[in-house]
């Protein structure tokens, strides 16, 4: 049984006093997609490009809600492609559509999607984010459990897989629900490169990267504070001629050091320019070299912090990112107070955590926990498939 198609999409030129009497919109209205189509502007947009895409299309989101679907619809085509719109803010209202394939999106997770979205009371709407921290399962939480993106090839894709897109007037950024770890380390290349082993293999070094991004700076302040005896003899001797002389305990090096390159990425955000990037990333580098030239940083911390640095460019997602870099003073932490013991301690409990996250009643760390073998061959690793494997990740546990 088919869906009964909208009959009419919501009208652009209403005067605005009419649309500020409108209540907060509770139930959504169906759109339907080939009115979009005709009623598109052209929209010229140059948006800043949070990665670069080697290979795949370029084109991005923009703040136009129409042009956003319109991009939507003619990836997708309009068949099963289905459009339910709020109006969302008590105060300042913006409208909100969820798109879904009918034919692959799971009932349920539509369903507590809407009812999320429903109760959403936020006053203002200035941007997704604003839907974002009001239907994730756990604001505690430093992972992400819904993913954003400006890309439509990823936003068809996750269509494809049986997820829920979320847009936002004026906002370029699509939120897709649900989200599982293994999401948010994808990639555009990983699908559109030709070779499946290539894919493969560098999916599994940027799960290599986040392990050794969230988990040197600690592990090393674990070793050489608390349990020297289980470092080799010889790179023992390596460590302890190098750090002879310097002032401080090396956990009070490794806070210095990560505190510094927090500062750097702070101020090269702030001053989004090339003058700004350089000014600090050598006000960094000369601030390195000064505590390693006068002894008060030792060698092997700077080569832990940097490495670390490297490593976490490596994860692809930017709040994952972030999540990340909370997790490596976290470990720090234990780990300069209990040492190795500390050190496993928080990720036995980083584990429980991750194990235990759910995204709209998904697992967090499906397909590997628990574990679903359909579904490894688009997430951990790539297939050598000439479509997308179907998988049951995304039905409710």
């Amino acid at each position: 049984m088919r869906f009964i198609r909208p009959r009419k999409l919501l009208d652009k030129k209403k005067p605005k006093a009419d649309t500020e009497n409108i209540e907060h919109s509770t139930e959504p209205m169906r759109i339907e997609p080939e009115k979009i189509r005709r009623k598109t502007p052209i929209v010229s947009t140059s948006p800043y490009d949070k990665e670069q895409i080697v290979r795949g299309p370029k084109e991005r989101f923009s703040g136009n809600l129409d042009h956003n679907l319109n991009l939507l619809i003619e990836r997708t085509g309009d068949a099963n492609l289905i459009l339910e719109e709020y109006l969302m803010g008590t105060q300042a209202k913006k409208r909100v559509i969820i798109a879904y394939l009918e034919n692959v999106a799971n009932p349920g997770i539509v369903s507590e999607i809407k009812t999320r979205l429903s109760k959403n009371r936020t006053k203002p709407v200035l941007d997704s984010s604003y839907i974002e921290r009001n239907i994730e399962d756990s604001n505690l939480s430093p992972f992400p459990q819904v993913e954003t993106t400006p890309n439509p090839t990823v936003a068809e894709s996750a269509l494809l897989q049986g997820r829920v897109a979320i847009f936002v007037d004026q906002s370029p950024d699509v939120l897709l629900a649900p989200t599982t770890f293994f999401d948010l380390m994808d990639t555009t290349e990983d699908a559109f490169r030709r070779w499946h082993v290539a894919s493969s293999f560098f999916k599994l070094a940027r799960y290599i990267l986040l392990v050794i991004a969230a988990s040197l700076p600690g592990f090393y302040i674990s070793l050489t504070s608390y349990n020297p005896e289980l470092i080799p003899t010889r790179l023992a001797f390596i460590i302890a001629g190098s750090r002879e002389g310097t002032p401080f305990p090396v956990y009070f090096e490794a806070f210095f050091m990560m505190g510094v390159v927090e500062a750097v990425r702070m101020v090269i955000i702030r001053l989004p320019t090339a003058l700004g990037s350089t000014i600090a990333l050598f006000a960094g580098l000369l601030l390195a070299g000064a505590g390693i030239s006068i002894n008060i940083i030792g060698v092997p911390i700077t080569m832990v912090v940097t490495l670390t640095i490297i490593a976490s460019f490596g994860i692809p997602n930017n709040d994952l990112r972030g999540a990340i870099r909370i997790i490596q003073f976290g470990t720090m932490i234990m780990s300069a107070i209990l040492g190795v013991l500390g050190f496993a301690i928080s990720f036995f409990y980083l584990t429980a955590h991750l194990v235990n996250l759910k995204s709209f009643g998904i697992p967090y760390m499906t397909p590997l926990a628990p574990m679903e073998g359909s579904g490894w061959e688009h997430t951990v690793l790539r297939g050598n498939t000439k479509e997308m494997p179907r998988d049951e990740s995304y039905k409710p546990s």
